[in-house]
């Protein structure tokens, strides 16, 4: 009985060893046939990934490059009072103060912002009609614009018409140095004088200064008016050239 027992017992570990032996075979055949091997990697990490889509960059805002038809936009934001339109286009320009500047004497009274030689400064211009030119920091310049605005009296009238404010003509600046040659949008608008009161208020005149950078109008410096300010407001007498009414 034991002999007979182990020879079944023998039979069966020789039938096993067949089996596992066939599932080797198989297991390989599989692999080569498309199956999953041993020693392979799941499709989704080796497949080579279609296009991703494409980000679409937003447009750069860019102004007309021609001032005649920027010139609607600055009459819009008049319009509407949007002092931000203004402000945010402020850009001074890089200026590196003299000795002159900080000890003497010129046209241009630039001891208002340079401290000591060698000092550079982003600065914009401020002039007065029928008297000077200086110059000064662009935040100085931003609530020179906004004060304008906060004065106006749009209840006012005159031959010129409403207090408010609003674009009246365009022009270019007259400066011999070519990097000074603005466009000048002339806002104009009834403000009160100091000391306040209905009786005090008088036709005023704000020229901005525009220059076209990379795209887009930014502002170099301002004109202002309040005496004599109707001589902007006439080709015959402003100091600009094509001078046009808007």
């Amino acid at each position: 009985m034991v002999v007979k027992a182990w020879r079944i017992w023998g039979l069966g570990a020789i039938g096993v060893a067949i089996v596992a032996l066939l599932a080797v075979i198989a297991f390989a055949l599989l692999g080569d046939d498309g199956g999953t091997s041993v020693d392979s990697v799941p499709i989704s990490e080796t497949a080579t990934p279609g296009p991703s889509p494409t980000a679409t960059a937003a447009p750069r805002v860019t102004d007309p490059e021609d001032f005649g038809e920027f010139a609607d936009f600055v009459a819009g934001a008049a319009a509407e009072q949007d002092t931000a339109f203004f402000a945010g286009r402020v850009r001074g320009t890089t200026y590196t103060c003299s000795e002159a500047d900080v000890y003497g004497e010129g046209i241009y009274d630039r001891k208002s912002v340079c401290q000591e030689v060698g000092q550079q400064l982003e600065v914009v211009m401020q002039c007065t009609w029928a008297s000077e030119c200086g110059l000064s920091q662009p935040e100085a310049l931003v609530t020179a614009i906004e004060s304008y605005f906060a004065s106006a009296l749009p209840e006012e009238n005159d031959e010129y018409g409403t207090g408010a404010v609003r674009l009246y003509a365009i022009g270019v600046t007259q400066w011999t140095d070519p990097e000074r040659a603005y466009k000048a949008a002339i806002l104009t608008a009834i403000t009160g004088r100091r000391g306040g009161g209905a009786s005090k208020g008088a036709r005023t005149v704000r020229a901005i200064f525009f220059q076209y950078v990379e795209g887009r109008w930014v502002i170099r410096g301002m004109e202002r008016a309040d005496v004599l300010a109707e001589e902007l407001l006439s080709p015959d007498t402003a100091p600009f050239a094509d001078w046009e009414r808007y």
